[in-house]
């Protein structure tokens, strides 16, 4: 049974997602880009209202935000309770599995939780890695458990064709997860059936007028989990 994973931005926001039957709750922030950063606070707030009722991701953002000098580190405490973290690749170089490797590296030295590597759908527009170079790293990395498709432009829609059901495949042969994302509604998740991700993820369908700036709305959480727990893996 496929799993959703709903973003929130407050404590508030969790208990919402919960009670409308949220499978993981993601934190981040929404003015901040695709994968905003929500400040550590937030984490721990969120982690007080979820407790083990579900696990928790966290968005960290994009990773030329990791490369600036002096980049604080989130400390050790930031992590507790936290089972997942992503980061997105929009606006990187040439050299950017070194740096990828890197900011990994930085954060598992603070015991950080397990990695979602995130391929962005449109690509090109974010000046981010192409699909395959992320999806052969993230096959061959032992912890990155699981693989997020995703937009960076939350004003497009994901568009999607086979070549996504053959990653979808490869992803689930390594043994990962397969997560899916990208301005997602009960109209587009219904098409999913192929690729038959392993979670589902979303923001603004679940918010108040489907606005993801909005607040959570726990009728919309309801109907979304209803529809995912269709899905079979």
């Amino acid at each position: 049974m496929a799993q959703l994973l709903v973003s929130v931005r407050s404590a508030d926001e969790a208990r919402t997602a919960l009670a409308g039957g949220a499978s993981i709750i993601d934190v981040k922030e929404p003015d901040h880009g695709s994968l905003g950063q929500a400040p550590w606070s937030v984490w721990r707030d969120v982690h007080t209202v979820v407790s083990t009722a579900a696990p928790i991701s966290v968005a960290l953002g994009e990773l030329p935000d990791w490369l600036a000098p002096h980049c604080p580190v989130p400390p050790s405490q930031a992590w507790t309770g936290i089972s997942f973290c992503k980061l997105g690749l929009a606006g990187t170089d040439v050299n950017w599995q070194k740096a990828w490797r890197a900011v990994r590296s930085r954060l598992d030295d603070n015991n950080g939780p397990a990695w979602i590597a995130v391929i962005y759908a449109d690509w090109q527009s974010a000046r981010a890695p192409d699909p395959e170079s992320i999806l052969e790293q993230a096959i061959r990395t032992d912890r990155i458990v699981g693989v997020l498709v995703d937009t960076w432009d939350k004003t497009r829609p994901i568009e999607l064709d086979e070549r996504w059901v053959s990653r979808a495949v490869r992803v689930r042969q390594a043994g990962k997860l397969v997560a899916m994302a990208g301005g997602l509604d009960c109209r587009s998740i219904a098409t999913l059936g192929q690729i038959a991700p392993d979670i589902v993820a979303v923001r603004g369908a679940a918010c108040v007028d489907g606005n993801r700036r909005s607040a959570i709305d726990l009728g919309r959480v309801a109907d979304l989990s209803r529809l995912v727990r269709t899905f079979r893996p």
